[in-house]
């Protein structure tokens, strides 16, 4: 080899420094790549529990309307009971009484 055709320890280093980033941007990518599906797979695991949450909170709501329906019902029963015994009463005159029990059914929901 003639010493133009000889590479240089410079050039011998350049290639490895080519060679060296190429192997870190490759190394990157892939780190970034897998860095960005953990977080797809992080995001949707939060989602998914944002909705099971979700179908909880709707099945406590409709528990909880159930329930206050229950509640008014009986408490329009006993109104409805109150309003009948008031117009039992005899101490007063019969619109007044008749005042108080509607006033009373007023009270349902």
């Amino acid at each position: 080899m003639t010493e133009f055709n000889k590479p240089t320890q410079e050039e011998d280093w350049d290639a490895r420094a080519e060679k060296q980033l190429a192997a870190i941007k490759r190394s990157t990518k892939a780190t970034t790549e897998d860095a960005l599906v953990r977080a797809a797979h992080k995001v949707m695991a939060e989602f998914n529990d944002t909705e099971s949450l979700s179908s909880v909170k709707q099945e406590i709501v409709r528990m909880t309307q159930g329930r206050e329906t229950l509640l008014n019902m009986d408490r329009n029963k006993i109104i409805e009971e109150v309003a009948q015994h008031i117009e039992k009463l005899t101490g007063f005159g019969q619109d007044t009484v008749s005042s108080f029990a509607i006033y009373i059914r007023g009270m349902k929901k």
